[in-house]
């Protein structure tokens, strides 16, 4: 029974060890995952500026109603 057992243990082995020393395929892999996540980053940054820029417009945008509005109503009070 033992002797069974060997070449079980020794392909086990052997394939621990490429495992083991094929660490490239890892290093490879989480390379790829943080370049994946910099341009989800990246993507979402362009997103909030974009809104950034949008409600800037939106204040500027109502400041001038706002001045159009107070010279409105001084033209109707006086």
């Amino acid at each position: 029974m033992a002797m069974q057992s060997i070449p079980f243990v020794l392909i086990f082995l052997t394939i621990l060890a490429g495992i083991l020393l094929n660490n490239k395929g890892l290093a490879d892999l989480k390379a790829e995952q943080k370049q994946d996540l910099r341009a989800e980053i990246s993507r979402i940054d362009a997103r909030l500026s974009g809104i950034q820029s949008d409600l800037n417009q939106f204040y500027v945008t109502m400041g001038r109603l706002e001045g159009r509005i107070e010279s409105v109503e001084k033209r109707i009070g006086s």
